[in-house]
Formats: C-alpha cells, structure tokens, sequence
C-alpha cells in the first residue's frame, strides 16, 4: 500500500506543477490587456520577419517595400512566429496563447534537471518557484524571444550534466542540439559553448580515455546546426558569417553609453538623447568614408550591411578610446539591472495606473548609495525611510518590499546553493552562464535579458534552501 501512495504522489506531483504553472500563465494572459505583445520595440521586427516570409518569401523586417534581407536577427523564433501565424494568420494574439506552453515544458525540464542534479526535493522546489515566478506569465504575452530561448538554454544546460556526470555520448549531442537551437534564437549565447568546450576538457585531468569526444560532439552539432544560416549569409550578403547583432550593439548600445559616460551625461537607453548620440556616430562614420548622400530606399542589403561594418568600426574606435568609461558604464548598467523593477509592472497592472505617476521619482537608492559611499549611513537609512516607506501607497509599497526581500534572499541562496552544488564544474558552468547571459547586453541589461537563466537561477536557489528544509 505505501508503495501505492509513493507511486501516486510520485505522479501527482508534477502533474500538480504542470497544471499550476499553466493555469497561473494563462489566467496571466486572460486578464491582461490586448495588443501588449508590442510593448517592446523588438516585437515589431520579429512580427514583420515572420509576415514577409510568410507573404514574400524574404527574411526582412521592413513593414513596407523595399523588403531588404535582414543581418542582424537570430532565425528561429521568427521562424516559430511564422510557423503559428501560418496557421492562424498574423495574429501576435495566437503566439501569446502558445508560448505559455513552451514556459511549462521549462518547468518541466527544470523538474528533470533539478531532481537528476541535487534529488527530488530540489527539482520539485525549483519547478514550484518558476511556475509561480511573474516575470515569466508576463513575457508569455510578449512577441520575444526569452520564453522560447529560455527553454532552449535549460534543456541544454540538463544535458551538459547529464553529459558530466554519465559521459555518455547521446547527452553530448543532445547538449549541441539544444545550445545550438539556442543560439539560432538569440544570438547573445554565441560564445557560450567555448566556455562549455574547455570544461568539457577537464576529462584530461582525470585520465578519461576519449575524454574529448563530449567536446568534439558538441562542436560539431552546433556547426552543423549553424552552418545553413552561414550559407545563406554568404549568398545574400558575400560575406561569411553569422549575425551582425554584436555590430549593431557595439554602435547603437555600447558606444553610445560609454560617450554618454565621457560627456558626464546620464542617458537611458532609447530616449531622444539616446539616439540624439547614435546619430552623430552615424554623421561621423559618413564623413569618414564618404557616403553618398542617396535616400535609404535606394540601398541595397548588401549596401547597409557595409554601413553597418563602417558604423561599428567607428563605435569600436570610440570604446577602445575610453575603455575605462565603457567598462564602468557597462559594469554598472548590468549591476543595475539586478535591482528590482517588476514591481512597477505589476503596480500598474493591478491598479492601471504608472508607477511613475504614482511614486514620486527621486533616484532614493542611488542617493542612498552616495551618502553610504560618504559613510553617511545614518542620512542614507533616513533617506529610504521618508521616501520609500513614508512616501509610498500602500499598495505600492507593499510591492516595493516583496519583490526587494525576494530578490535579497534570492541572491543569498544563490551563493549558498552554488557552493553546495555538485559536481563543482556543473556549479561553474552555471554560473558562468548566468553571468554570461545577463553581462552581454550591458547597458540595455533588464529582466528581460535575465528571464532565459531564472531557471537555472532558481535551481541554485532550490538547492541553497534545501537543507532548511530537510526533516
């Protein structure tokens, strides 16, 4: 009988999760307002490469004629955005309603991984705080990539151990497969793998024969995997390659923080200011190798695809000018990102109104910080006081202090379930990939870009609180 109920729970439990993790995403989605798939500006180009190659045959994210080839976007999620609205029509509504399905497949890959790397209690905890983690309902009704990429780099990550701790050469594969999948949808992981590779490695230090067949294998399945994409940039652009993406971010992000840091100037990224900037490295570029004052309509791909080169070798020029500046902005834009901001999204989701109208805007912790940093701890504690938990509604404070104390026992179990982690290298890799995820983007680092890593943020979680809880 006692085998029966073990059996029985052992089945109802996922089940339980599955079902949670769907009902609360879609709950999400059935009461949230229509059309918010374009709330992001990357929306609009990925809805527009799925339309034209649906109606046209042609990889562009123009929403009129001419349609020129893009160089700078991952292929497959506007590939998975075309695959739906094939079926029904260009509709980014449908999308919404389909990905919350691939953000349950993760959490059923984070039950996999979870319980196969620190037991059951681990993967089930795990699981239950990325079926109840907000972030993720949310960007389920967001035309982007993060929900399929995140599920991409999970499933990846779960092979890669299955691979250290079996060395069984099918999880190497299946590690390429994934990662390499992952790296047709966001290109920001490209370089991820090399870090994988010298890992992988490590057999040599324990006398494995083959010990470099893991290696050879993920290599190679992701070269297979990208090489498609490599030819077809070759015809279309002449060149060998596989995205512009680090180019156009060198030049439109990178570049213009660091002059916003070497002007003194506090600039948010995509503001008049923002683009104010970017388009004097743009004037600059055309001086310097004398464009030809033709309308943007007249050029061709391959046109704007050496403009881009010319324009990111002017960027290079200028970060290489003031490493020290684009260093420190791009350092601190991405310690910035780890402060919490999904509060504001949910306080203007449940009352409709901006936390920005609502809260007065005064920069209190960066004010908090500077009078720490002049050992005024007293003025920087009266500070959070009167503006935050005396100035705030109550609602609103009340999301002010959640999502703060999550976040900060978060981070405390994080350091302490990468310490308990086992094998030490799975522990490594993983923090190096959540490093390496939320580093990349720098200056436009937010939670979006940390969404495809939460899974494995909650895992060392999951395994730092573990212990607690054990009878």
């Amino acid at each position: 009988m006692g085998d029966i109920v073990r059996n029985l729970m052992r089945f109802a439990i996922p089940v339980c999760l599955v079902l949670l993790a769907a009902g609360l995403r879609w709950g999400y989605l059935a009461g949230a307002p229509r059309g918010m798939q374009f709330t992001h500006v990357d929306a609009e180009g990925y809805h527009y490469l799925a339309v034209n190659l649906l109606d046209h045959g042609v990889y562009s994210m123009n929403s009129e004629p001419p349609l020129r080839a893009n160089n700078i976007r991952a292929p497959l999620y506007p590939l998975f955005v075309a695959a739906w609205y094939s079926i029904g029509g260009p509709n980014p509504d449908f999308v919404a309603f389909v990905q919350p399905l691939l953000d349950v497949l993760t959490v059923v890959v984070l039950l996999k991984f979870g319980t196969f790397v620190a037991g059951k209690r681990v993967g089930y905890l795990a699981a239950l705080l990325y079926a109840f983690n907000p972030s993720s309902w949310r960007f389920c009704n967001e035309l982007l990539t993060e929900i399929l990429f995140g599920l991409l780099l999970t499933a990846g990550l779960w092979m890669f151990a299955r691979y250290l701790l079996r060395w069984r050469n099918r999880d190497a594969l299946w590690c390429g497969v994934w990662l390499g999948a992952g790296i047709l949808c966001k290109p920001n992981i490209q370089f991820l793998p090399l870090a994988l590779l010298a890992l992988l490695a490590h057999g040599i230090f324990f006398h494995r024969q083959r010990w470099w067949h893991g290696a050879v294998i993920v290599a190679g399945t992701i070269g297979v995997m990208l090489l498609p994409w490599f030819v077809r940039n070759y015809v279309v652009f002449g060149e060998v390659f596989y995205t512009r993406t680090f180019d156009d971010n060198l030049a439109h992000v990178s570049a213009v923080s660091t002059l916003a840091r070497v002007n003194g100037e506090a600039v948010a990224p995509w503001t008049p200011r923002w683009e104010e900037i970017y388009d004097g490295i743009i004037a600059e570029t055309a001086r310097r190798y004398n464009w030809e004052p033709v309308p943007q309509a007249a050029l061709t791909a391959r046109d704007l695809d050496r403009r881009l080169q010319e324009i990111a070798e002017v960027a290079g020029e200028i970060v290489r000018a003031h490493p020290v500046d684009f260093v420190i902005s791009h350092t601190q834009s991405w310690l910035w990102s780890f402060v919490p901001q999904d509060h504001k999204f949910w306080y203007t989701h449940f009352t409709g109104q901006d936390w920005e109208t609502a809260v007065p805007q005064s920069d209190v912790l960066g004010r908090a910080l500077a009078a720490l940093g002049r050992g005024e701890i007293g003025q920087a504690v009266q500070l959070v006081i009167d503006e935050r938990l005396r100035g705030l509604p109550p609602l609103a404070l009340a999301f002010w202090t959640l999502w703060g104390v999550m976040y900060g026992a978060a981070a405390v179990l994080l350091v302490i379930g990468a310490l308990r982690m086992r094998p030490r290298l799975l522990a490594a890799f993983l923090l190096i990939t959540i490093f390496y995820v939320t580093f990349v983007p720098g200056p436009i680092s937010q939670i979006r870009f940390r969404l495809p890593v939460t899974p494995v943020i909650l895992l060392l979680v999951a395994r730092g609180w573990y212990p607690l809880t054990k009878p």
